[in-house]
């Protein structure tokens, strides 16, 4: 249901409520009076489909997670699929990646508080631009009527983000009806964002409607709805119900069967500039090479290469690379010395070696540079990527494999701002989760059949049988959306995120399967209280 809030400007108070400095998050001022609401409201019930246009700002937060010391390190720095050792004076950055990797992470790490800051602004955005529709349509049915989808749109992405909240942190801040600072706790948190889905999918759009790239439709919310319900008993600390699993699988049977996404027949076209009508793009982040928003996505290139890979004319930062557990795992015949044997097309793609010296997907070995001469390190060293890393502490400059998963973009004007879309949520995560839910009922026949489905169509072996422990699972997850977004929220859900053990990283307490509320976050709403562990 619909709530009428009675104050914009207390609403916009939740700028100061989540956030964890003066500097975040930045709002777009839609508080211009109510001669502004009056002409935006006349505007928008002369024709409702401007409104796609005036609640553009609440996908404005996402481009945070392209950044590499935010949100997005949460979610991968913390795993077996990356790590950032020191090398030398670079990277140690006050031992903020040494804690992520080895799980000794306090409430003080920068990146948790950006982290949180980075969800702080996709919620306040969303319920600024809710709050001012609402007060527009508010005497007007037939205008509240024609703004129904576009409400559900941005309930949409407000549970998108108060669902990272919940995900990373445990805990879901919020305004009461009072419009009072307060807290939900995770149970209740996962509900809420469970119930504003469901009621927001009647009303939505779907992507047959034509809607424009970028923007959450019914499949969107259903998909998002599907991952809750997968991870609904870690949220809740209780066991896995076929209740949960039901919901798993009807959500994504609803955005399969809605005809509107396949599997994409290019794995790394997916990644690719100019990706907008990827086939299985369900939730995207839309990058520009003519417009700047901070890193875009090319930082995920950059944190990864070494200095001397130039990618049009712009410099890495020679950081971000992959446990050795991780690479080896891509060998079919279990042995290394031979170096990786696989036919799976995830791995590797050359297709921009000639023009870049650079490989798609994983780079070890001598790197070379356009024209295929070998390329030296900083002191003259051959600049070969070792898998074995020498010491987290001390890392030399080639060692650890990298990774070039969105290829570069040559045209861009800058070298920072990319044509490559970033899916936040995609096909084949549809199919995997409705795989796992199949499996954790008890059918594992139907859960095969969904996962050699992506492994077919991605050139890999088909497995036979999924293990008790379902580490086949987890490991075809790893395959499909290495470095994505997804490993951390993966570790957990199959108990090996603290208990796992990795290349510099021991088992860690139970404790840090949430994040620590920022101490700056603490001193903001005194609703807030510190995790368990933390204090």
């Amino acid at each position: 249901m619909i709530r009428t809030n009675k104050n914009i400007a207390t609403v916009l108070a939740m700028v100061a409520l989540f956030s964890c400095t003066d500097l975040e998050p930045k709002i777009i001022n839609f508080t211009k009076g109510n001669e502004y609401l009056a002409e935006s409201a006349e505007a928008l019930r002369e024709d409702p489909t401007l409104t796609t246009g005036f609640i553009e700002p609440i996908y404005t937060p996402l481009y945070q997670w392209n950044g590499e010391r935010n949100i997005y390190a949460l979610t991968e720095s913390s795993t077996d699929e990356m790590v950032t050792p020191t090398r030398g004076t670079d990277w140690y950055d006050n031992g903020i990646w040494i804690a992520m990797h080895q799980h000794t992470w306090t409430a003080e790490n920068s990146i948790v508080a950006n982290g949180w800051n980075d969800i702080s602004q996709g919620v306040a955005r969303c319920y600024e631009v809710f709050t001012n529709l609402v007060n527009m349509s508010a005497d007007d049915i037939n205008f509240r009527e024609d703004l129904k989808p576009y409400l559900a749109e941005v309930r949409t992405m407000r549970a998108y983000y108060m669902w990272q909240y919940i995900d990373m942190f445990g805990v879901l801040p919020f305004l009461n009806d009072q419009l009072f600072p307060d807290v939900m706790n995770r149970v209740d948190g996962t509900n809420y964002i469970i119930n504003e889905l469901e009621e927001s999918i009647p009303d939505m759009f779907g992507k047959e409607d034509g809607v424009e790239v970028g923007k959450a439709v019914k499949q969107t919310a259903q998909a998002l709805l599907a991952k809750v319900y997968l991870n609904r008993a870690i949220y809740e600390g209780r066991s896995v119900t076929d209740a949960d699993m039901d919901q798993v699988i009807a959500n994504c049977d609803a955005v399969i069967n809605s005809g509107q996404y396949s599997l994409g027949a290019d794995y790394f076209d997916l990644f690719e500039n100019n990706n907008d009508n990827s086939s299985e793009t369900i939730l995207a982040l839309l990058n520009s090479g003519e417009v700047g928003r901070g890193f875009d996505s090319q930082a995920h290139t950059f944190m990864s290469l070494h200095y001397n890979q130039s990618v049009n004319n712009g410099q890495p930062w020679n950081g971000m690379c992959v446990p050795p557990e991780f690479f080896y795992a891509w060998d079919t015949d279990g042995n290394n010395s031979n170096g990786i044997q696989t036919t799976d097309t995830r791995f590797q793609d050359d297709r921009y070696l000639d023009a870049t010296g650079l490989h798609l997907g994983f780079l070890y070995g001598q790197q070379v540079d356009s024209d295929g001469v070998d390329l030296e390190d900083r002191i003259g060293n051959p600049l070969i990527f070792n898998p074995d890393l020498d010491d987290i502490t001390k890392a030399k400059e080639a060692d650890g494999v990298r990774v070039v998963k969105w290829a570069p973009d040559q045209d861009a004007a800058i070298p920072q701002w990319m044509d490559n879309d970033v899916a936040l949520l995609r096909y084949a995560d549809v199919i995997l989760m409705k795989a796992e839910a199949l499996w954790r009922k008890g059918s594992d026949g139907a859960a095969l059949t969904l996962i050699n489905q992506v492994k077919t169509q991605r050139g890999a072996n088909n497995i036979s049988s999924i293990s008790s422990d379902g580490s086949e699972i987890l490991a075809e997850r790893g395959y499909e959306l290495y470095w994505e977004g997804h490993r951390r929220t993966d570790l957990i859900r199959f108990g090996k995120f603290t208990s796992g053990t990795w290349w510099a990283k021991e088992a860690s307490g139970d404790f840090r399967n949430v994040y620590p509320i920022p101490v700056t976050a603490l001193s903001a709403n005194d609703k807030l209280e510190q995790n368990p562990g933390y204090n």
